[in-house]
């Protein structure tokens, strides 16, 4: 029985929300006043909004309260992920965890977004039979790019974190994962993720049978 664990994002991974996001989040920094583009836009993937607006509210010395901004971003994004916008997971993702699954591996999902997020889509996708622990970047004092999420997964399911490995699209998401101490997989889902996932142990563009072949011999082989 595998006593490995298996540890996903869920936005740019389970499903493709980044671009529906990033077109939210310039017309929703916009509103508060911060100047925002492509390429500052892409530190902040993958941060929790928390850590995230404190951060843009003293750069930009905005004057809102941050928890009635993420309040509203919040509904914004629960607006898109409960959309046509979002179909369905990712392309090959449900094989891919049928998978693991019948290999007994342990599955997770660890994302920065609000739980409420994450349980809808889990649900609304009919993944969540999949996953035995889910956790939001809400309930870590520190956020991605720190480990704090990651190690928490690893102490539910009381393994060390080279037992475990991570499924992440994001540069601050493979930071995590591998300040971690964990083995990393970056996933670069499309042309117009421009994340560096360098330091990540295994890198795929896509879900189909030769790349979730990759993932289950890397798995079996650490």
């Amino acid at each position: 029985m595998s006593d490995k664990v298996i540890i996903f994002d869920m936005d740019g991974v389970l499903i493709d929300s980044e671009p529906a996001y990033l077109e939210m989040n310039l017309n929703f920094f916009s509103e508060f006043g911060s100047e925002m583009d492509n390429e500052n836009y892409k530190a902040l993937v993958g941060m929790p909004s928390l850590q995230m607006w404190m951060m843009l509210k003293q750069k930009y010395d905005l004057q809102d309260d941050v928890k009635d901004i993420i309040q509203l971003e919040q509904e914004r994004m629960y607006n898109i992920l409960n959309s046509d916008l979002i179909p369905g997971p990712i392309d090959g993702v449900i094989p891919l965890l049928n998978k693991l699954k019948s290999e007994n591996h342990k599955l997770s999902v660890a994302s920065s977004s609000a739980k409420r997020n994450i349980e809808l889509v889990l649900n609304r996708l009919n993944l969540s039979e999949y996953f035995e622990y889910i956790i939001s970047g809400e309930e870590v004092t520190n956020g991605k790019p720190a480990p704090d999420i990651f190690l928490k997964v690893a102490t539910y399911f009381n393994q060390p974190s080279h037992k475990c490995f991570v499924i992440e699209d994001s540069t601050n998401g493979v930071k995590a994962a591998k300040s971690a101490g964990m083995q990393c997989i970056g996933f670069k889902n499309n042309e117009t993720n421009l994340q560096d996932l360098s330091v990540a142990d295994l890198i795929i563009n896509n879900f189909d049978k030769d790349n979730s072949n990759r993932i289950i011999e890397f798995i079996k082989n650490k």
